[in-house]
């Protein structure tokens, strides 16, 4: 009957350690989202490492803050956009989107500095300032005729100022990265807009005016080397002909030349002599005529009939 209170003492002592296991067990873990770092304190004090993503067994005096290293979106537009005066001393609405992320090896020097709302304490302020900066560097007509190099410049200096900013404070430059500057609204007084639409139309007109131009020239360019080219055929079978023309009267003439030079006395008498002959062995011939001398003369032959 005395091992009852025993045996009761041991169960609660059992039920009270397991209690506590499983009390350490539920604080002594962390599950750290995946696009996240878990930085780590205890008791406040900033440890120089960190965990990575997922599930992780932790000491019971271990807070973890997580921050993300996803890309993050500020945007300033509307009642949030930024106002800024151009270089020409207009105000001018400005709707901007900032794009960026948080650099993994960075995290702690960055949650020392600026804790997890860094984005509120460095990054907005400082893209805020720095658009305007930009803006102030061109005129109300240059901020939409040179949108683009506006957009470029306005980059430039938010990465420039930021990575200062950073390494003032004893952080790595690129432990915050600017992805992306997008500027997507400009708003302009109305008089500038009516200026600048004039100025388009202008440039319209202009523009096609030039297209036309350069048509016309092109036109008159293929006219031209057409002309020519009918010219220069021209020329050329005017030139043919003519060459044709010129050898044909050379051939001709070498022709009389070589006959010319063939047509010797003697030669003419033995063709004259051949001719005869032919004559007189061709059993139809009645009459024949025969040369008396070279100073002229001619006798006439009456040959028999055979039959």
């Amino acid at each position: 009957m005395d091992k009852k209170p025993y045996f009761a003492t041991s169960a609660i002592g059992a039920a009270l350690g397991l209690l506590i296991i499983v009390v350490f067990a539920f604080i002594c873990n962390v599950t750290v989202p995946a696009g996240f770092t878990g930085v780590v304190t205890n008791w406040g004090e900033l440890k120089d490492w960190t965990y990575d993503e997922g599930y992780h067994w932790t000491a019971p005096t271990y807070t973890i803050h997580e921050m993300s290293l996803q890309t993050q979106t500020y945007d300033m537009s509307g009642e949030n956009g930024i106002h800024a005066l151009s270089k020409d001393q207009l105000q001018v609405g400005m709707d901007v989107t900032v794009q960026f992320h948080l650099a993994r090896p960075a995290a702690v020097a960055v949650y020392r500095y600026y804790s997890l709302a860094y984005a509120d304490n460095v990054v907005h302020p400082l893209v805020r300032s720095i658009v305007r900066d930009a803006a102030s560097e061109f005129t109300a007509i240059e901020l939409v005729d040179q949108r683009d190099n506006f957009q470029n410049h306005m980059n430039e200096l938010v990465v420039e100022n930021l990575r200062r900013t950073l390494r003032e404070r004893g952080v790595p430059e690129n432990a915050i990265v600017v992805e992306n500057i997008l500027l997507r609204n400009l708003d302009l007084p109305d008089s500038i807009e009516e200026s600048i639409a004039n100025v388009m139309r202008q440039r319209q007109i202009t523009t096609q005016r030039g297209i036309e131009l350069e048509t016309a020239r092109a036109e008159a360019a293929r006219a031209t080397t057409e002309a020519e080219g009918a010219a220069a055929f021209a020329r050329a079978q005017a030139q043919g002909e003519a060459d044709a023309t010129r050898i044909r009267a050379q051939g001709q003439a070498e022709s009389n030349q070589i006959i010319a030079a063939s047509t010797t006395p003697t030669i003419l008498r033995l063709r004259e002599i051949e001719s005869f002959r032919a004559v007189l062995e061709n059993e139809h011939t009645r009459v024949v005529v025969v040369p008396m001398t070279e100073r002229g003369g001619q006798m006439f032959l009456q040959i028999p009939s055979t039959n």
